[in-house]
């Protein structure tokens, strides 16, 4: 019997053992190629989803504004978000595209304090209300009013102005009102309270900021606003309690427990509270509008200035001049977008509207 020589056999053995490495080698890459198509291929998936859901979005957007214009002109003033405008939206037969699905929710910044122009004594009420120990909401409170105040002194070495040069990297107080919440943790006090050790918001941050807007407007919505905002401008436990049965009463039917003036507040609170300081109109509108299509989500958040007399800026053009010397060329045409509402904040997938999940850091 004919046998094959022993270097035949070894090579042999080595081609079937370097075909099997490229094999194994292969199916590797192969593998590897696959699992990074497959994770590329589903992140284009989710950036083609998520920008249908951010023009579902906005097209519910338009819609929401239309409709409340609609009601702005139909009542003369939008007064609360439990009138009925507020599923205005799924009434008045807006389907979202191919499955998916559209929430939209209200929250009334007019019902708040508006942090810009609070004094001194509301920002520590409003505290004590949030949790905060009498004592250290005293010296937060003149620790925050003296970050915003114009024309404000850092250089007073007391617990009223904390001297921030000392800080690592030091800074000077903004003399502004705050533009973010995250700005909070830059307001230096002996402890930390809007924020612990790591950074993360304290319940009494969450407490706090759900009383508070950073937008300005002239006055608070007596249909919207709590216990804490009322007692802190002022309000007695007397005005705070009649304004909480009005609102726990069983109303009868088309009863919606919204005052449409001040009037009729002066009737279930009396007559003494401040016309000047209290209104019944939503003056700043928050719209927060979630579009969703299986398990992707996608959140937008606009603030609305819903005053009738808002306008974009630049909106009215210059007159031609009449002090006898030539006249000055009219402007050139400009493209504006006509809403109906000026709008003063957007934010885009952001994270669920909640206080504590939005510290803007």
């Amino acid at each position: 019997m004919h046998r094959a020589p022993i270097n035949l056999r070894r090579n042999r053995g080595a081609v079937i053992v370097l075909v099997l490495v490229t094999v194994l080698l292969a199916s590797f890459l192969l593998a590897a190629f696959l699992r990074r198509s497959g994770t590329e291929l589903l992140a284009d998936v989710r950036a083609a989803e998520m920008k249908q859901l951010r023009a579902e979005a906005y097209s519910a957007l338009e819609a929401t504004l239309a409709i409340l214009a609609d009601q702005r002109a139909a009542a003369g003033a939008l007064h609360s978000p439990a009138e009925p405008w507020s599923d205005a939206l799924a009434d008045s037969g807006y389907v979202p595209g191919n499955g998916r699905g559209v929430e939209v929710r209200f929250e009334d910044e007019s019902g708040k304090l508006p942090l810009g122009t609070a004094t001194e004594t509301e920002l520590q009420t409003l505290m004590e209300f949030a949790g905060i120990e009498r004592n250290e909401a005293e010296r937060q409170a003149a620790a925050l009013h003296a970050w915003m105040r114009e024309g404000g002194d850092e250089t007073r070495l007391n617990f009223n102005a904390p001297d921030y040069s000392r800080n690592d990297p030091a800074y000077r107080i903004a003399k502004r009102p705050l533009r973010s919440w995250g700005e909070l943790a830059a307001v230096a006090m002996d402890r930390p309270v809007f924020f612990d050790e790591a950074g993360r918001p304290t319940p009494e941050y969450a407490a706090f900021v759900r009383e508070v807007s950073l937008h300005p407007f002239q006055k608070v919505n007596l249909n919207s606003a709590q216990a804490g905002v009322l007692t802190a401008l002022g309000l007695g436990s007397a005005e705070v309690g009649a304004l909480e049965n009005h609102r726990v009463r069983p109303k009868s039917p088309g009863d919606l427990g919204v005052f449409r003036s001040m009037t009729e507040a002066g009737t279930v609170m009396g007559a003494t509270v401040a016309a000047d300081r209290f209104g019944t109109t939503i003056e700043v509108l928050r719209i927060m509008i979630t579009a969703r299509q299986g398990g992707v989500a996608y959140r937008l958040a606009v603030v609305i200035n819903t005053g009738t007399g808002a306008r974009p800026p630049g909106a009215a053009a210059p007159s031609a001049g009449t002090s006898g010397g030539p006249a000055m060329a009219p402007a050139p045409e400009r493209k504006m977008l006509n809403y109906p509402f000026a709008v003063l904040e957007i934010r885009e997938d952001a994270a669920p509207f909640t206080p504590l999940s939005r510290p803007d850091l």
